[in-house]
């Protein structure tokens, strides 16, 4: 409707083509072929799991989303990841048995020194040193997870002053 009326059918204002009704109530003067407004587009909005609702937006705009949203639905191709090959082994490297001729501290003798330094420097620094040891080769992962759990046990059991009660006289 224009100006209060109602029109039977318009011509375009370029083309001199017949518009259809539905463009007229809507406003536009020109036809669809001679329009120089681009087509809308909508994003997909996902809030949660689910009731996702649309957000309209101009195609570049909508273009640009869907690349940043992982969620993006309007893709045509698929996400584009890296290629790779495997590559094959002609001959296999024979494996050499070797025996590990590296020697250790015992597990005594490194459980002393770790519990002279917590003694002396407390529940953090000696995690701090026994992880060095470790690295370093002195001892091997396995007898540093043992003497970690009796250096955690001893850090986490409460002093005897804590397991007295006190009452209110």
């Amino acid at each position: 409707m224009i100006n209060g009326i109602k029109p039977k059918g318009l011509k375009c204002s370029r083309c001199d083509d017949t518009m259809p009704n539905g463009r007229l109530e809507m406003g536009y003067t020109q036809c669809t072929k001679c329009s120089t407004e681009e087509k809308v587009s909508c994003h997909t909005i996902y809030p949660h799991k689910t009731g996702g609702y649309i957000q309209v937006v101009s195609k570049e705009q909508s273009d640009n989303l869907n690349r940043l949203d992982r969620r993006g639905t309007s893709m045509k191709a698929s996400k584009h990841y890296k290629p790779f090959t495997i590559d094959t082994i002609d001959t296999p490297t024979p494996f050499k048995n070797r025996k590990c001729n590296k020697t250790y501290t015992s597990y005594d003798k490194a459980l002393k020194q770790v519990l002279d330094y917590f003694d002396e420097w407390g529940y953090e620094p000696t995690l701090r040193y026994l992880r060095q040891m470790n690295s370093s080769g002195d001892i091997p992962l396995m007898t540093r997870v043992k003497i970690q759990d009796v250096i955690t046990d001893m850090y986490l059991e409460p002093s005897p002053r804590a397991l007295t009660r006190h009452f209110n006289k």
